[in-house]
């Protein structure tokens, strides 16, 4: 116990003292490249801001204000019923107006709102042209619903099923209201039918084959039916009812159309009370009883009637 050399047990080794600065010279590191980084990221943050803020009033108080920037003409392109002007007053750009102040995205979503028309591109043409292109909506039919109360109203249908309300007599040049006028009218539409959309749009795929054929190789539609599945039901003004099949409009079109030219050939003054293309083979006909000679055909469905004004498409370019 006396004269012995002992260590001070309280004194910790010089190894364990080094070991332990190494562990904490990493970990007391770490902070200022922590603060280095928010440093730098924040510089960069706000060196981005300087510049779209720059950016920014350059726009405002430059570039918005330079004379030769300014709207001169609107140029607009429509291809159905709606008047340049009209179209002018919904896009609501005036003349004079920086070009570049104008949000074209927002411009075209406001003419695509009106219910005449399916698409709309704006292209802005330096220095000073805004033009406008318009594709209006074509409608093929015309249907007429029953409302709850018993009142029957008109509506008609693009080639898309998109509905549209009919012209008013009071802005619509007489011809367009003709035409909307002589539509086929679509029967059988049942809205609580499952398949009443992919039933209307198979009638409109038929009449857009039908409006393909030669001019004058068919009689006119007066109306199509879809009340049965899997078929249509034409009614004409000279051949009766033509049921068709779902499918393959144009080959049937053209048997109908060889049918009309046989009887013709042949002199044959009987009529078509009913004919059945879905049958692909000896398709099915019954006739109507010929018509005496001399009898007058007035008010029948024989007697010639001139072809019925269709909606069609109309390009204009109108400088403003």
């Amino acid at each position: 116990m006396f004269g012995g050399h002992q260590e001070n047990r309280r004194r910790p080794r010089s190894g364990t003292v080094l070991e332990a600065r190494l562990r904490a010279d990493p970990e007391g590191g770490s902070a200022p490249r922590s603060r280095r980084w928010l440093l730098r990221t924040g510089a960069t943050l706000l060196l981005c801001a300087s510049v779209a803020a720059g950016a920014w009033w350059i726009r405002e108080n430059w570039f918005h204000r330079i004379p030769s920037l300014a709207v001169r003409e609107v140029v607009v392109e429509v291809d159905g019923v709606l008047s340049p002007d009209e179209v002018r007053r919904l896009a609501g750009v005036p003349i004079g107006r920086n070009i570049l102040s104008i949000d074209l995205p927002q411009l075209r979503d406001r003419l695509q709102n009106h219910p005449r028309i399916a698409s709309a591109r704006i292209i802005s043409e330096f220095p000073g042209t805004l033009l406008i292109r318009i594709r209006e909506r074509l409608p093929l039919l015309a249907v007429e619903p029953l409302s709850r109360n018993g009142l029957q109203a008109r509506y008609l249908l693009d080639e898309t099923g998109h509905l549209l309300l009919p012209l008013e007599p009071s802005s619509a040049p007489a011809e367009a209201l003709a035409a909307e006028a002589a539509l086929p009218l679509l029967l059988g539409h049942d809205p609580r039918r499952p398949t009443a959309r992919a039933d209307t749009l198979r009638a409109l795929d038929f009449i857009r084959a039908y409006e393909a054929a030669p001019s004058g190789s068919l009689p006119e539609i007066r109306s199509v039916s879809i009340a049965e599945p899997g078929v249509l039901v034409v009614a004409t003004a000279t051949s009766g009812e033509v049921t068709f099949a779902a499918r393959d409009y144009a080959a049937q079109l053209r048997r109908w159309g060889d049918i009309l030219r046989q009887l013709e050939a042949l002199k044959d003054s009987r009529t078509i009370r009913s004919l059945d293309l879905s049958v692909s083979q000896n398709s099915p006909i019954r006739w109507n009883d010929p018509v005496p000679s001399g009898t007058s055909t007035e008010g029948s469905d024989n007697h010639e009637r001139g072809p019925r004004p269709r909606p069609k498409r109309l390009p204009r370019r109108s400088h403003a």
